[in-house]
């Protein structure tokens, strides 16, 4: 494959060098910021050798090639426009420019939960292997492992101490969100840690009326109850909004000789002030209303709630507004310690992919619709469902997409029959088995075959009934 032509030929379609703001690329894109998007022909792009999809998002021209090959072209593109390599962040405020304001509200989840992701995946499968040692009738025993072993005893406990990144999450989201708002992280941490503070009490408890006998700070006339935010993810990304704000705000204004001393401790007893005073509480109700939907869906809709719940996760993901579900993730992590959002995002990603074997099995033999088709199945096995949703299940006809949407539905119904629930988030498909619940692992990947074999089955009943736009090319 000749990358340099591939990139040529890109370059020409969005309106030659002079039309490049920035260039960058993730995974499986090529990630362009154009002067003027009119310039810019998508059908030329869409043929171009290796190209499996073009769509415009936030301010940004999406070239999809998959995973390995976007790195070359990339490469090559960069030398053929004669640009410096930019990096997705200077390519996102760069296409800010061009997007909306809740567009950014909602990457600004996104990037905020990113950076956090590893950690997180780490301790959840940390937990996962204690929970193989705490479940009884494993192994072919009558309790558990850890009840019946002194090794596995001790490895439990020290599991458990091990995975404690759960327990300080509010403190992580402090410094990844006061980072993403431009504030000092550090700051953010400081924070992050009064969010958690043990000499507090414990907000759970407080919210349900169990303490009965807390102190409260009495500021002014203004009570204040003496009460930590422990999973308090809305209060950490809100206060870390506004400690990054006023602490440009205060860089101004205070003069340079004092700025050393005031700047930061200004900044801490303000924020902290805002933390108890405004977000904190505000946080409370954004999580309440938030807990009270995914009830309203999940715990009182059921298996219907489920249904919907999973089928309408990839619809969120071309409007973009699917990255506000992370902060959601992380707050059933925070407050119960599983996350049942999970599966149901399994099931939707591999429906995609199973509409892509769909649509692969209806076109014709060692046609380029097959080799796209294919190539845009693989990624949703790990967790990566854009190549199949732009560059195959809506590139004809909005039929496979409505599919798969569909099969999702099944497959979300199956996990909640189930009650799939996972120790963590940010990894699905095959990655994800690996923080699920033990014990209800296998009823995750059924409901995963659930998903992709209904969604394959519904895309060929539709074909010999109406005939699926573009499916036989």
């Amino acid at each position: 494959m000749d990358y340099k032509k591939i990139a040529r030929e890109v370059l020409e379609n969005v309106g030659g060098k002079d039309n490049i703001a920035s260039a960058a690329h993730c995974v499986t894109r090529l990630r362009l910021v154009l002067k003027d998007t009119t310039k810019c022909d998508k059908t030329v792009i869409e043929n171009i050798e290796g190209a499996k999809g073009v769509f415009f998002n936030s301010g940004q021209l999406h070239v999809v090639f998959g995973t390995g090959l976007v790195d070359m072209v990339y490469a090559a593109f960069i030398e053929e426009a004669g640009i410096k390599e930019s990096s997705l962040e200077d390519v996102k405020i760069e296409g800010k420019k061009n997007g909306g304001k809740l567009k950014e509200m909602f990457k600004a989840f996104s990037d905020i939960f990113v950076a956090l992701i590893p950690g997180i995946v780490g301790c959840a499968m940390i937990l996962g292997l204690r929970a193989i040692l705490m479940t009884s009738g494993l192994f072919g025993l009558e309790t558990t492992l850890a009840k019946t072993y002194k090794w596995a005893s001790d490895l439990s406990s020290f599991f458990n101490i091990i995975a404690t990144g759960l327990n300080f999450l509010p403190v992580f989201i402090m410094y990844s969100a006061t980072k993403r708002f431009g504030g000092n992280p550090v700051l953010g941490i400081i924070i992050g840690l009064v969010l958690i503070h043990p000499e507090l009490g414990n907000r759970f408890d407080f919210l349900q009326g169990k303490l009965p006998d807390v102190s409260y700070w009495n500021f002014f006339g203004i009570n204040i109850p003496e009460v930590a935010f422990q999973g308090g993810v809305f209060p950490a990304i809100l206060t870390s909004l506004f400690l990054a704000k006023f602490e440009k705000f205060l860089t101004k204004r205070v003069p340079q000789i004092l700025s050393f001393i005031l700047v930061p401790t200004l900044t801490i007893i303000v924020s902290a002030a805002a933390l108890f005073l405004v977000f904190g509480p505000l946080g409370d109700v954004i999580a309440s209303g938030l807990g009270f939907v995914i009830e309203l869906l999940y715990i009182k809709g059921g298996v219907v709630g489920a249904f919907v719940f999973a089928a309408v996760l990839q619809p969120l993901v071309i409007t973009g507004t699917h990255h506000a579900i992370g902060g959601i993730e992380a707050q059933l992590i925070a407050s119960t310690g599983f996350n049942y959002i999970q599966p149901l995002w399994a099931v939707s990603i591999i429906a995609q992919g199973g509409a892509c074997v769909g649509m692969f099995l209806l076109a014709k033999k060692k046609s380029k619709r097959r080799e796209i088709a294919i190539s845009s199945f693989i990624p949703t096995l790990v967790g990566v469902s854009e190549p199949a949703i732009f560059a195959v299940n809506i590139k004809d006809s909005i039929i496979p997409f409505a599919c798969a949407v569909l099969g999702a539905g099944f497959g979300g119904a199956y996990m909640r029959i189930f009650s799939v629930k996972a120790l963590g988030f940010g990894l699905t498909g095959i990655p994800g088995v690996t923080i699920v619940n033990p014990p209800v692992m296998i009823h995750y990947v059924i409901g995963n075959i659930v998903a992709f074999s209904l969604t394959i089955l519904f895309i060929i009943i539709y074909d010999k009934l109406k005939g699926v736009p573009g499916a036989h090319e």
